[in-house]
């Protein structure tokens, strides 16, 4: 059998695994076990998120507490100051008064902050704890499917791994070269190739030009054409 025919039947061979592999992809109880495990995959991401906006906020609330203590600090200041030297002049008991009022005011300011902050962490942690038991479930749903799906795995694995070894024992007799094209073809287009049927490619039934029907003619058993309108490499007869 010359080259083009051990490529046409590889591919047939190929195709057929292919086909195995997909029906074990597209299986109602593969499909399920996959959107769980997606499912679950994107609530471990929400977790890590909300653990990380939980960790930048403990940051702020530390920033914030110290500078609730220097603030402290500086009321304290001035309460002693006012005890030890009280001013005598209207003007210096009025600038004395905004002081304090500014330490208050930022001590307000801050206190409010931190009871957002505790009130946003408290419902970040709800929303965690939501994460955490739906995460839990959907793990669970998924090792219950995969025994399941173990159970009916073999059978379909043992069948593809037999058609995986007609395969091969195909790709042997083929040249590299040409099998390099068929698979870099693949890529782009399934099946890669097709039949030259009444001047038109059978993949996708659109009649050849002459100059692509002469290099068909004139190549060689180890030299492939392309369709113009598919990419598909044109096999004759």
């Amino acid at each position: 059998m010359d080259q083009m025919n051990l490529l046409w039947a590889y591919q047939a061979e190929d195709m057929k695994a292919d086909r195995l592999e997909r029906e074990i992809r597209r299986s109602p109880l593969r499909q399920k076990m996959e959107n769980d495990r997606t499912q679950y995959m994107e609530k471990q991401k929400q977790h890590k998120q909300i653990q990380d906006q939980v960790a930048q906020m403990g940051d702020r609330k530390d920033a914030i507490r110290d500078a609730l203590t220097r603030s402290q600090d500086q009321l304290n200041a001035l309460q002693k100051r006012y005890e030890v030297t009280p001013p005598t002049e209207l003007e210096a008991v009025r600038a004395m008064a905004a002081e304090v009022n500014r330490c208050l005011d930022t001590i307000t300011r801050y206190e409010k902050e931190l009871e957002k902050i505790a009130e946003r962490v408290r419902d970040c942690d709800k929303r965690a704890d939501a994460i955490r038991r739906e995460g839990a479930r959907l793990r669970a749903e998924f090792e219950q499917l995969k025994a399941q799906f173990d159970e009916q795995y073999p059978p379909q694995k043992a069948a593809l791994e037999k058609q995986r070894a007609v395969v091969e024992q195909k790709k042997a007799e083929i040249d590299p070269v040409l099998l390099e094209q068929y698979l870099s073809a693949k890529k782009h287009i399934t099946p890669p190739l097709s039949r030259l049927t009444n001047g038109q490619c059978s993949g996708c039934n659109t009649s050849l030009p002459s100059a692509v029907l002469n290099q068909l003619r004139n190549a060689d058993e180890k030299t492939l054409v392309a369709c113009e309108s598919c990419g598909r490499f044109i096999i004759k007869g």
